[in-house]
């Protein structure tokens, strides 16, 4: 199932396809990610990427999101859905609270597309890229849909990227 329509295959690049959905990350790598991002139980979580079904409208979507965000809407869902596994990267949404919790809905794959034509993200993901050892901290202003879409183009990119400390006051 391609995760890009037709009309957005032709709107865009092929370029602009294959960075963001970067399809040379290997498995083991992104398991390797999806592994340290569900044991971080800090107050900084890993942003992962996951396939996401939403059971009321039958939709399969790759979403971005907070690893302690998808424990959260698999313990949202009702009926037994909670026995689903981190490991498989698939999971069932059968509530509205479960679906928002992921952040289903948070945006899309056209806004997904158009975000992966900013040449700074480019340069940031081909640094960090060439530099795998490099820890950089970089202070993300933009709104809750850019922090998605620039950690799923991390991510895709085999960059583990964290959320921003969260701390009771």
């Amino acid at each position: 199932m391609s995760l890009i329509s037709s009309a957005q295959k032709r709107t865009y690049s092929k370029a602009d396809s294959l960075f963001i959905f970067n399809s040379t990350t290997s498995k083991k790598l992104k398991q390797k990610m999806m592994d340290s991002s569900f044991a971080n139980e800090s107050t900084s979580p890993n942003f992962v990427v996951i396939t996401a079904v939403n059971k009321i409208t039958g939709k399969t979507k790759e979403i971005c999101t907070e690893a302690p965000f998808v424990i959260g809407g698999i313990e949202r869902n009702k009926g037994n859905a909670t026995q689903q596994n981190y490991k498989s990267a698939s999971f069932y949404f059968n509530t509205k609270a479960a679906l928002d919790n992921v952040g289903f809905d948070e945006y899309t794959y056209r806004e997904l597309i158009k975000y992966g034509q900013n040449k700074e993200l480019k340069t940031i993901v081909d640094y960090l890229s060439r530099n795998p050892m490099v820890t950089m901290e970089h202070n993300f202003q933009g709104t809750r849909k850019q922090q998605f879409m620039f950690a799923y183009v991390l991510f895709n990119n085999g960059i583990m990227s964290t959320s921003g400390c969260m701390q009771a006051t």
